[in-house]
C-alpha cells in the first residue's frame, strides 16, 4: 500500500472518530456511553434502554445492567416526554437485574428518560442513602423537575427509606417494594450505627410531608427471600402514604421477591399485569 493511501485511510478513521465524539460518542448499535449529559451537568452513564430489544435473553439484559459502573445510569429511550419528573430506580442487594428490564422500558417508554442508581451493597443503608440523597440534589439542580418518583426494591427499599428524610422539601413518592423494612439481621450485622425501637424494629429518620412512602408488601409465605424468617420483615409501623399487599400471582404465575418490580411498575405507568 502506497504511503498515499496510507495517509487517506488514518485521515479517514480520524474523521470517524470526530463525528462519533461530535455527536456525544454514541455507537450504532445503541450500547452504552460515558458522556456529560445537559441535564446533570456529570458525567454519568447513559445508554439507550431499548438496546434490550424483544429477543434479548432477559437474564443476559440484566447481567449487562448489572455489570455498570456504581453510581448513577441514565437509561433513555431517545424521547424525553416528561422532562418535570425525576425517576430513580434502586435494586436491591446481590441483584441479578433480570427483575427490572421490563419495568425499566416501561418507565422509560412512559417518561422519556429515568436513572438507576447502582450501589455497593456491602456497606449499610444508611450509607447508600447518604449517597443516593447527593446524587439525586446533583441531578436536581440541573434540571426543572417538579416531582420526584423512587422505586426501591428489597434492600435498596431500606435505602430509600432512610434517603426519605434527607430530600428536603422536594415533592417525592416514594414506591418501597418487598423490602425488609423493618430489619434483615443478616444484611446489617456490622451497621451498629442503625437505631431499633423497643421491639427490635429498625427505626428511620422523619421525613418532610412532601415526601409520600408508599409500600408494596408480597405474600410472605411465597417470597422466597423472606418465608423461611418466622415473622414478616416487610411489618413495620410508619407512616406510609399507602400500605397495600401485592397480589400471589401475576399472569398466572407466582409473584415472589423479585417479580414483584415488575408488577409495581408496570402498573404505575398504566400497564397492568392479569392474575
Amino acid at each position: 500500500m502506497s504511503l498515499q493511501a496510507t495517509l487517506y485511510r488514518i485521515s479517514i478513521a480520524f474523521f470517524i472518530l470526530f463525528i462519533l465524539a461530535a455527536c456525544g460518542g454514541s455507537t450504532p448499535n445503541g450500547s452504552q456511553t460515558s458522556r456529560t449529559s445537559q441535564n446533570v451537568g456529570d458525567e454519568v452513564i447513559s445508554f439507550d434502554i431499548h438496546v434490550f430489544g424483544e429477543g434479548t435473553e432477559i437474564t443476559t439484559a440484566g447481567q449487562h445492567l448489572m455489570e455498570q459502573p456504581l453510581g448513577v445510569i441514565e437509561l433513555r429511550d431517545g424521547e424525553q416526554r416528561n422532562d418535570s419528573v425525576l425517576v430513580m430506580a434502586v435494586h436491591g442487594y446481590d441483584s441479578r437485574g433480570y427483575e427490572w428490564i421490563v419495568g425499566l422500558k416501561n418507565l422509560a417508554d412512559h417518561y422519556g428518560s429515568v436513572f438507576f442508581f447502582r450501589y455497593d451493597w456491602d456497606q449499610c443503608p444508611d450509607q447508600i442513602a447518604a449517597n443516593l440523597a447527593a446524587e439525586i440534589k446533583k441531578i436536581e439542580r440541573h434540571g426543572k423537575y417538579k416531582k420526584l418518583v423512587i422505586f426501591g426494591h428489597s434492600y435498596g427499599g431500606m435505602v430509600v427509606t432512610y434517603a426519605a428524610s434527607e430530600l428536603g422539601k422536594l415533592k417525592a413518592d416514594i414506591h418501597v417494594i418487598a423490602a425488609p423494612l423493618s430489619g434483615f439481621p443478616k444484611l446489617l450485622d456490622e451497621c451498629d450505627k442503625l437505631s431499633y425501637d423497643s421491639g427490635d424494629k429498625l427505626k428511620y429518620p422523619e421525613w418532610n410531608k412532601s415526601v409520600r412512602l408508599i409500600q408494596h408488601r408480597t405474600v410472605h409465605a411465597q417470597d422466597g427471600a423472606f418465608r423461611e424468617l418466622a415473622s414478616d420483615p416487610q411489618e413495620v409501623d410508619l407512616p406510609f402514604y399507602q400500605s397495600q399487599e401485592l397480589p400471589p400471582t401475576m399472569d398466572g404465575h407466582r409473584l415472589g421477591h423479585n417479580w414483584s418490580v415488575t408488577w409495581v411498575l408496570d402498573k404505575h405507568v398504566g400497564k397492568p399485569h392479569r392474575l
